[in-house]
């Protein structure tokens, strides 16, 4: 009862104190915002083991292109936590590309905990967009056809052999490009910007209509993620 009293002393109703606040996905800590632009958002994704993210929402449809796959847990807001564990599968394999698009529709809130003795990562594409019907489609640039498509989303990888250019045409539609295995690539525009990528996680951004090249810069294969925002 004296608890009690001190909160309605104080001005807060009971229960507040127990509340969580739920904020949007591109500002809870651990998912830091890295690239924003009018139709897309990219994050790069970390819970270090054991630690567990803020209650956040997801209204917009993303894409995984994941670097650490190690195994996590999840608790929706209002429910219990989910039934995964140390010894649960990772949800997909390093350098794979999977995308939740029913977020557009469903919106949803929940914390995310790392159970694996490494970290969590993965690069997240969000399109800002209204998404696009299905219909003929070009080609992912040098990559070629896509594996893998959706409203929102078209994606597939794409491996440069030591120091082979290619150039990527003007795309239509914005692309980011993850690098999903060890070695060194560049992507120039054709307005003279230089991305540097060095490492599992890097990625850049290639603008629709913008012509780029894109170089293994290294003496061992580099494969990259192409994620197109539809």
């Amino acid at each position: 009862m004296r608890s009690l009293a001190l909160l309605v002393l104080l001005g807060i109703a009971p229960g507040v104190l127990g509340a969580q606040a739920v904020v949007p996905a591109h500002e809870e800590p651990r998912h830091r915002l890295v690239h924003e632009e009018a139709e897309l958002r990219v994050l790069d994704v970390e819970i270090p083991p054991g630690d567990t993210t803020l209650f956040h929402r997801h209204d917009t449809p993303i894409a995984y292109v994941f670097i650490s796959p190690t195994p996590v847990n999840s608790q929706v807001l209002g429910d219990s936590w989910g039934n995964a564990t140390r010894d649960t599968a990772p949800l997909a394999e390093m350098g794979a590309v999977i995308w939740d698009e029913t977020y557009a529709t469903t919106p949803v809130e929940h914390r995310v905990t790392c159970l694996g003795n490494a970290p969590f990562r993965l690069i997240a594409v969000l399109n800002r967009g209204p998404g696009q019907d299905a219909g003929g489609r070009e080609p992912l640039g040098p990559a070629g056809a896509a594996e893998a498509e959706g409203r929102w989303f078209r994606s597939t990888h794409h491996t440069l052999a030591a120091q082979e250019t290619l150039d990527w045409d003007g795309h239509t539609r914005p692309v980011v490009l993850v690098q999903v295995s060890s070695g060194s690539a560049s992507v120039v525009s054709e307005a003279g910007s230089t991305v540097d990528l060095r490492a599992q996680g890097d990625f850049a951004v290639v603008r629709p209509g913008a012509p780029s090249r894109l170089s293994n810069t290294g003496d061992s294969p580099v494969t990259l993620a192409v994620v197109e925002v539809r």
